[in-house]
C-alpha cells in the first residue's frame, strides 16, 4: 500500500464482501445452542448420578470399614463439588459480552476447571496420607459389600465420564469434568480389587495399597488439569496451534508483503484469537480491506482462529521492538 493511501469513495463501503467478524467477543457462540443446552443437560444428569453416588460411598464406607472406599467417596465429593463448578462456570460462560468483560466470561469454565484440578490434589494428599497409615496395620473390611459398591460405582463413574466426553469437544471445563469422572471410574475398579483381595485371600492390606494407587492417579489428573488451565490464562499459544503455518497463510497471500507482531492465545479452551501487523500493497483503503478480509477468512478456516486482529500497514513500522 503507497503513501498516498487513500479511501476509494466510487466504491460503496457497503460493498458484496462480508466483513461481519465472527469474533468471539459477544457477537455469537461458535456453538448451536442445541450443543450447548445438550452440554449442560448433561453436566447435570452427571451431577446428580454422582451426588446420589457420593452418599451411597459414606453410608458403607463406614458401614463396611474400608479406607478404599472412603478414598473413593473422598475423590467422589470432589467430583461432586467440580461438578457443581462446571454446570456454573459452564452456563456463565454462555452469557454475552459486556462493556466490562468484552469477551463475556468465557474464562469462568477455565477457572472452573483449574479449581476442579486443586480439588484433585487436595483430595489425593488426604488420600495418601490416610493409606500410609493404614497399609501397615489394615483392619478387617467386609469384601462382599465393598465389591457390590465397587461394581455400582464403575458402572455410574463409566457411563458419565463416557457421555461428557462425546459432548465436550474441545470445552476444557467439560473434559475437566469427564476427566476426573474417568479417574473415579479407575479408582472404583482399585476398590473392587481390594473387596476380592479380601473375600479371596483375606488380603486386607490391598485396600490401602489401592487406595494409594487411586492418590497417584487422582494426583496425576489434578497436575495435568493445572497445566492445561494455566496455559489459557498465561495466554499460551492453543496447543497444536502451528504459528510458523498461520505466518506462512499470511504471507502467502499475494498483496502481503510482510507480518510481524505476530501474537496468538486463548481466550478459552475453544476460542483462539490472533493479532498481528501486516504490510499489503494495495492502492485504496477499499482494496486493503478485502485483502484483510481474505486474510481474517483464511486463518478462520485454516487454523480455527475465532477472533483475528490486522493491523494492516503501508510500510513497516520498525519503531516498535518486536515482542
Amino acid at each position: 500500500m503507497p503513501e498516498h493511501l487513500h479511501d476509494d469513495h466510487d466504491h460503496d463501503h457497503d460493498h458484496d464482501h462480508d466483513h461481519d467478524h465472527d469474533h468471539a467477543a459477544g457477537h455469537g457462540h461458535s456453538h448451536r445452542p442445541s450443543t450447548d443446552a445438550l452440554r449442560s443437560r448433561s453436566l447435570v444428569w452427571a451431577l446428580g448420578a454422582n451426588a446420589a453416588l457420593l452418599i451411597a460411598l459414606v453410608v458403607f464406607g463406614l458401614a463396611f470399614g474400608s479406607l478404599a472406599v472412603l478414598a473413593d467417596a473422598v475423590h467422589q465429593f470432589s467430583d461432586v463439588l467440580g461438578l457443581v463448578v462446571a454446570v456454573i462456570a459452564f452456563r456463565l460462560a454462555q452469557r454475552e459480552s459486556t462493556k466490562d468483560y468484552t469477551f463475556g466470561l468465557r474464562r469462568a469454565e477455565v477457572l472452573g476447571a483449574l479449581l476442579n484440578a486443586v480439588l484433585l490434589i487436595a483430595s489425593s494428599l488426604w488420600i495418601f496420607s490416610e493409606a500410609l497409615e493404614r497399609l501397615g496395620d489394615a483392619p478387617e473390611i467386609n469384601g462382599p459389600g465393598v465389591v457390590v459398591v465397587a461394581i455400582v460405582g464403575l458402572v455410574i463413574n463409566t457411563a458419565s465420564a463416557v457421555w461428557l466426553h462425546r459432548v465436550a469437544g474441545d470445552n476444557l471445563n467439560l473434559r475437566a469434568a469427564a476427566a476426573h469422572l474417568g479417574f473415579d471410574a479407575a479408582g472404583s475398579a482399585g476398590v473392587l480389587i481390594a473387596g476380592i483381595a479380601a473375600v479371596v485371600w483375606k488380603a486386607y492390606w490391598v485396600d490401602s495399597a489401592m487406595s494409594i494407587v487411586i492418590a497417584v492417579l487422582v494426583l496425576f489428573a489434578g497436575g495435568r488439569l493445572i497445566a492445561q488451565t494455566g496455559r489459557v490464562l498465561l495466554e499460551g499459544s492453543p496447543p497444536g496451534f502451528d504459528l510458523d503455518a498461520a505466518r506462512s497463510s499470511l504471507l502467502g497471500h499475494p498483496a502481503v508483503e510482510d507480518v510481524h507482531h505476530l501474537h496468538v492465545w486463548s481466550i478459552d479452551s475453544e476460542h483462539t484469537a490472533l493479532s498481528a501487523h501486516v504490510v499489503v500493497t494495495s492502492d485504496t483503503l477499499h482494496d486493503a480491506q478485502l485483502v484483510g478480509a481474505d486474510l481474517e477468512s483464511q486463518l478462520a478456516s485454516r487454523h480455527r482462529v475465532s477472533h483475528s486482529t490486522l493491523a494492516l500497514e503501508c510500510h513497516r513500522c520498525d519503531d516498535v521492538e518486536h515482542r
